[in-house]
Parts: structure tokens; sequence; C-alpha cells
């Protein structure tokens, strides 16, 4: 089991090799882990199969793909403060879009998931001099791992999270009405707490937040995905257009109805994975709650 120490003694070797030896090294452990981890890669591989329509043989490489670019972002987070300047390895196309959503004067939602190498995305957005704070969901500490990743956040990229749950709500608030950057990762299993609607043609369970906050406070939603370049050392931050300025299916407003709102933003994370499918998490099982419920209920 990794623990806090452990991850700071990667890190330092990690941080000496150069750094296409360490990514090399990293998608090293990444098929290492996906050729150990036999009952959860075949869980990714039947979701693949089910989401993308895929034959097992494509979905296998697409998954092992998938295990390989974790691998490799693993090693890019230990080596952050290594890679200087950011903008060596992490372009930037459509800052112009997170300008126009800053000009607006009601802060910002991006919207992203755990595709390409997401810390990357945050971090060169930082470096390019915007304050962002993603959202999480807290997670049990095991050996100090979280702290580990939530110091070497601050430390690394200057990056400070807010939680999603309980008091830290009105950070949120005081973020959003400060004209600051709220960063949420849409392709979580939001569980008992979310909507069930399709997600690349399955059920799944949509975290609702971004909406109510849209609706409550007018803030722009851009959605942003990190993509890494088929080198797998160079990556491009893609500012999409703002989702919010569209209309949904029925020509109402983005807000005004929740399920198609959701569904906008399903249709453009779905969009990303259907494009780019192994750099995507297919370890995340974003459809299991829903799709127990609809076993449950069947049975």
């Amino acid at each position: 089991m990794l623990t806090g120490r452990l991850l700071t003694f990667l890190s330092f070797v990690f941080g000496v090799l150069p750094h296409r030896v360490a990514l090399s090294l990293g998608a090293a452990l990444g098929l290492v882990l996906w050729a150990f981890s036999k009952k959860r890669v075949d869980h990714a591989e039947s979701r693949c199969v089910a989401a993308l329509g895929l034959g097992v043989t494509r979905a296998r490489a697409v998954v092992r793909a998938s295990y390989m670019n974790m691998g490799r972002s693993g090693v890019e987070f230990a080596r952050l403060n290594k890679m200087r300047p950011l903008s060596s390895f992490v372009s930037i196309i459509g800052k112009e879009r997170l300008d126009e959503a800053l000009s607006r004067g009601h802060g910002v939602i991006v919207m992203s998931a755990h595709f390409g190498n997401w810390e990357l995305a945050g971090a060169a957005l930082v470096a390019a001099g915007y304050a962002l704070s993603p959202i999480y969901t807290k997670q049990r500490n095991k050996g100090g791992v979280n702290d580990w990743i939530e110091q070497r956040r601050l430390d690394d990229t200057g990056m400070t999270t807010i939680s999603s749950e309980g008091a830290a709500m009105r950070e949120i608030f005081r973020s959003l009405r400060g004209r600051k950057i709220l960063v949420f990762l849409q392709d979580l299993d939001a569980r008992r707490e979310g909507k069930i609607l399709p997600f690349l043609g399955l059920p799944a369970s949509c975290a609702t937040g971004i909406i109510r906050l849209y609706k409550k406070f007018a803030s722009p939603v851009l959605p942003v995905v990190c993509l890494r370049h088929p080198d797998g050392i160079h990556h491009t931050v893609c500012v999409n257009k703002i989702l919010s300025d569209f209309s949904d299916e029925d020509g109402n407003s983005f807000g005004i109805n929740m399920e198609k709102s959701l569904k906008m933003c399903n249709n453009v994370l779905g969009s990303w994975i259907i494009d780019n499918p192994g750099q995507w998490m297919w370890i995340l099982d974003k459809w299991g709650f829903a799709l127990k419920n609809l076993v449950d209920a069947a049975s």
C-alpha cells in the first residue's frame, strides 16, 4: 500500500531521472499495475465495451493505454517542480474564452474530467496567471496519501482545493462571489446525490452542483480538457466554448432544465472520451450506482 513517505521517496527518484526516462518508467509502472489488477481491469474493459460499443480486444487496448496514461500522469505530478517552464511541456489553446468568461464578473465554473493529465491542466493555467480552486470530495486518507497530494498541489502549483461538503460550501460561494475560478471533475459517480441520466448511452448518476451554482451565481460554465500528445510527453489544454451560452435540446437556456443541462455536460464529456478513449481513467465506475439500482429494482 502506498503511503505519503513512499510517495515522497518515489518523487525523489523520479525527480533525479531525465524527463523522458521518468515518463517511460511511469508508463511501465502503469503496465505492471494493469497486468496485476485483473479483476479491476476486467470490469473496466466491460464498461468500455458497453459504453463505446467496442470489441473486447479493442477495449483491452483502450484500458491498457489508460493505465499507461495514469502511470505517466503520476510521474508528471511527482515531477511538477522539475517541469520548468511548464509551457515547454503544456500549451494552452482558447485562453480568450477563459478571459471572456472572467470578464463577466461572476466567477467561472470550469468543467473537467479525469482525462489526459488533469493535474497538469490546472498547473498550466495557474502558471499562465489564473487562480484556480479544484472542488473535491473527501476520500479516506490512507497512509497520509491525500495529505501528500494536497501538499504537492499547494507547493508545486499554488492551487488550494475546496471540499464539496459541509461548511466548505461557504468557501465555494465566496470564491464565485469573489470572481474566482472553480474546477469540477464532472465524471465521477455522484451516487445518491446525483441525477440518473445517460452517459455514453448508459445510465449514470451525474453530479448536479455545476447546474445549481450556475443558477445561483450565473457563473459561466467552461469545459476544459487536457490532451496528451502521441509522443506521451507534451500536452495541450483545450479551453472549449462557454457551454452555458448554449441552449438545451428544447431551446431552453442552460440551467432552466436540470436534466437537459446535465445532458449537455455529459455530451461534452462523452465526446472527449469517444475521441481519445485511452486518455480517460476507465477504472472510474461512473455507472456503478445507477446500474446497481436498476438491478435491485428488477429483482
